[in-house]
């Protein structure tokens, strides 16, 4: 059975069996233009190439084997139709050369501003802290928190005890271990590293802060833009100031909060726009941070990020 040469067709058909309007086609050639795709004959126009692809036909009529003539419309006035299209999001093409150009100039870090909703949440979130502190109970066998220590509580003479423990972290690096308070003192064996004795001397810890034992947890963000400002909204409760940074240079930021005590979120992003470091702020709320960013003279950005994402 012969192929249909129709642009956008392409089925095998019975000439036997070709009434007029079974075949769906373009009579428009395809163009191809900064990233858009779409067909002389039509408005349309996609940044995807699949969805160009199945576009279904703008005429009809019967199948046929011969190849298609020229199209019925200049294709210099179809380009100039295609230049001025709108999209509302970046092409594929866009979106990989704009990855690739980076603001390679340090971040600096941009003020923090704390409302007074934020501190009431604070001090009723340390509040209940303490009295979590006060109830508990060290039960007789329970382990010291100290890193390295073997000590255990017996009774209230357990207190008085030396506790010997390392006040860094375990570090594990091209098959070493180490203490990062004791950088000279190394090993490949890990029973050897948890027998290093602390090289700080201190008293027995049998609850771990908060803070310690903090985990990482998504948080919901989105923005919005004024002529002269993006906006990014993080939305976070009891953030604390002393342990959140924002740090930005003039396309990319970086955010790192401790929010409820327990929970850190971290994002970087390659913002879809210039961005003024020097003229941006920061506002700490009881639920949320507002990242009031700069905009470039004249830009209006189509996505939060270079790569067209614009919330989560």
């Amino acid at each position: 059975m012969p192929i249909c040469q129709h642009r956008g067709c392409g089925q095998d058909y019975d000439p036997a069996n070709n009434p007029d309007g079974c075949c769906k086609y373009h009579p428009g050639a395809p163009i191809f233009h900064e990233g858009l795709k779409g067909w002389s004959c039509c408005p349309k126009r996609f940044t995807d190439f699949t969805d160009f692809l199945n576009y279904p036909g703008c005429a009809s009529g019967a199948h046929t084997d011969e190849a298609p003539q020229d199209d019925s419309k200049d294709p210099n006035e179809a380009l100039k139709e295609l230049a001025q299209v709108k999209v509302d999001r970046l092409s594929l093409e866009q979106r990989t050369a704009a990855s690739s150009m980076r603001d390679g100039a340090p971040k600096v870090e941009l003020p923090l501003k704390t409302t007074a909703s934020l501190e009431r949440a604070l001090a009723q979130q340390a509040e209940t802290a303490a009295k979590e502190i006060e109830s508990q109970e060290v039960q007789p066998g329970q382990a010291c928190t100290h890193n390295a220590c073997k000590g255990s509580y017996v009774d209230e003479s357990s207190n008085e005890e030396d506790c010997f423990h390392h006040p860094g972290t375990p570090v594990f690096h091209e098959g070493y271990k180490y203490w990062s308070c004791c950088p000279k003192k190394k090993t490949y064996e890990f029973d050897e590293f948890l027998d290093f004795k602390g090289c700080t001397v201190g008293k027995h810890r049998w609850f771990k802060p908060a803070e310690e034992s903090a985990k990482a947890k998504q948080c919901r963000y989105d923005w919005f833009q004024s002529d002269t400002h993006v906006v990014l909204t993080v939305f976070a409760k009891c953030i604390e100031p002393s342990r959140t940074s924002v740090k930005a240079n003039a396309d990319s930021i970086t955010i790192d909060i401790v929010y409820s005590k327990s929970f850190t979120f971290q994002l970087e992003l390659h913002l879809g726009g210039n961005i003024i470091p020097a003229e941006s702020t920061v506002q700490l709320l009881s639920t949320k941070m507002d990242i009031k960013l700069a905009k470039a003279p004249g830009e209006a950005w189509a996505a939060l990020t270079a790569d067209g994402a614009s919330s989560q």
